[in-house]
């Protein structure tokens, strides 16, 4: 057998005599060979690399097929025939994984350098020098130059591109033959998702590794797979969606003035003397590279974190932004919504328990109404537990609960970036008749300047904790001022591979 990896007719289904969610699906991968499997949400991507780990959620099967592995022995092995202690002596050993939630896949109570050096210990018991081992581990995912910092602190100390350094030497550190990448630049900005994919093709050449690229962005592929599979049916045809041109009334929300936070744990600033004002019924976008302070920033909004130093205004109200979090979320009316919509809702309440325990707490009225206002039928859906779900319907859910909260103003921190093109026009367009319909501001996290373009009414560029720029989309996609806004640009131009920049799209320009 010449190929690393050979799948014939794999099907996959949630119990027995149900339609399989993968139906026949064959596949092979050589040595050295990078393989992109792209397909929309839903359509069992995940599922396929998880079959082939052995590590398939409660209730699904494998009904049939078959998975030949070459393994450094010289030996092939079925994927789908082995025993659990069999899967576990594989994974990091022959098949490596780098994950898409970074901080999920990384504990949060002990520091990265103890997580990595655990990993060593586990996956190379013969090395000796399991210091210069790490050395060098670092050295390959370009770790090396902030290697004191990346070992001493926790993960969520770190920025996401740092974070994805990490898993990738925790998947190289056995050595695999085959690695399977799974949507591993999700929310990552457009400079820091370019370098995780130069540096991903750069080690499978190097190493001679397989790999299975999964995602649902094709215009990445061409830049890092030698072939590419797309699962499940065909994508609807592409509609551009934009915001429609609307009137802003000029009536401030939200205005903050010199605010400075920092981090818990080492008081460094992560966010230095940053004047932010949002309008009511505005989308102001914040972008800006990994690790900049756009979501401390939202953190601090949302009254998860205490502000240093500043001033906030709403209304005829001010306030010191280091008064308690309570407070400020309570004066800003602000509700944040994350990227992680599995991780947001409770996996044991149904639908209808989750909103009614915001509208009794808020005394804000029937929980069928909002789900009504995110165009879902109540009678199908208030019943239904999260993982009866699917990632948009998972997201409408997170929205309505949020709006049953009464909010004045919403941080979407990456809300969509998890999602699929089609799925994350839904939610952005429905975004955008909330906040007109609502006169709800919106401060929008994102690393995709196409939805900067098609929708915001403002945008705001940080870097190392600052505003560095400020202005309306066409001005900062088409002549951006700062060194960090044309990295940005470039990176996005790159990324579509035409040379062109970012699509302005919404029709107020």
């Amino acid at each position: 057998m010449t190929d690393l990896l050979n799948v014939v007719d794999l099907s996959i289904a949630f119990g027995t005599g149900e339609r399989p969610v993968v139906e026949g699906l064959s596949f092979e991968i050589a040595p050295g060979e990078s393989l992109g499997l792209v397909g929309a949400s839903g359509s069992g991507k995940s599922l396929t690399a998880a079959a082939l780990l052995g590590l398939l959620p409660a209730g699904a099967q494998v009904q049939g097929g078959h998975a030949a592995f070459m393994q450094k022995s010289g030996t092939a092995v079925n994927l789908f025939e082995l025993s659990h202690r069999e899967c576990i002596r594989l994974r990091g050993r022959e098949i490596g994984l780098v994950f898409q939630e970074t901080q999920a896949a990384l504990n949060p109570v002990f520091r990265c350098g103890c997580q990595l050096r655990e990993a060593v210990r586990r996956l190379q018991p013969e090395v000796s020098d399991r210091e210069a081992f790490l050395e060098e581990l670092l050295q390959r995912v370009e770790l090396a130059s902030i290697r004191t910092r990346v070992l001493r602190s926790l993960p969520s100390e770190l920025s996401g591109g740092e974070l994805q350094r990490i898993l990738i030497a925790m998947a190289l550190i056995g050595r695999p033959r085959l690695l399977i990448a799974d949507e591993p630049t999700t929310a990552l900005d457009s400079i820091t998702e370019a370098e995780m994919v130069r540096l991903l093709d750069r080690l499978r050449r190097e190493l001679n590794m397989g790999m299975l690229f999964i995602t649902h962005d094709t215009r990445l592929l061409s830049r890092v797979t030698d072939r590419i599979m797309r699962i499940g049916p065909p994508p609807p045809p592409r509609r551009t969606s934009i915001r429609s041109a609307v009137t802003l009334t000029g009536t401030s929300l939200v205005e903050v003035s010199g605010l400075t936070v920092c981090y818990p744990e080492t008081e460094e600033p992560a966010v230095v003397d940053c004047s932010i004002k949002i309008g009511e019924g505005e989308w102001l976008a914040l972008i800006g590279p990994s690790g900049c302070g756009k979501t401390t920033l939202a953190h601090w909004f949302a009254g998860l974190l205490t502000g240093r130093s500043g001033t906030l205004n709403v209304g005829d109200r001010t306030l010191p932004v280091a008064s308690p979090g309570r407070l400020v979320r309570q004066l800003t009316g602000a509700q944040i919504i994350f990227q992680d919509v599995s991780g947001s809702l409770n996996p044991e309440m149904t639908v209808g328990d989750a909103l009614r325990e915001v509208t009794k707490l808020w005394r804000s009225g029937d929980p069928a109404e909002y789900l009504r206002r995110v165009n879902l039928p109540p009678d199908k859906f208030l019943h239904r537990y999260p993982n009866q779900l699917s990632g948009g319907e998972r997201q409408r859910i997170v929205i309505a609960r949020a709006l049953a909260a009464k909010p004045r103003m919403l941080i979407c921190d990456e809300a969509v970036a998890s999602l699929d093109l089609p799925l994350r026009e839904d939610i952005q367009q429905l975004l955008s008749e909330i906040a007109t319909r609502d006169q709800i501001g919106i401060l929008f996290i994102t690393h995709d300047l196409h939805q900067v373009a098609s929708f915001a009414d403002r945008v705001l560029v940080m870097e190392h904790g600052r505003i560095v720029e400020e202005g309306k989309p066409i001005d900062i996609l088409k002549n951006p001022t700062t060194s960090v806004g044309k990295r940005l640009v470039a990176a996005a131009r790159l990324h579509d591979g035409d040379g062109g920049e970012p699509k302005i799209a919404r029709a107020a320009l």
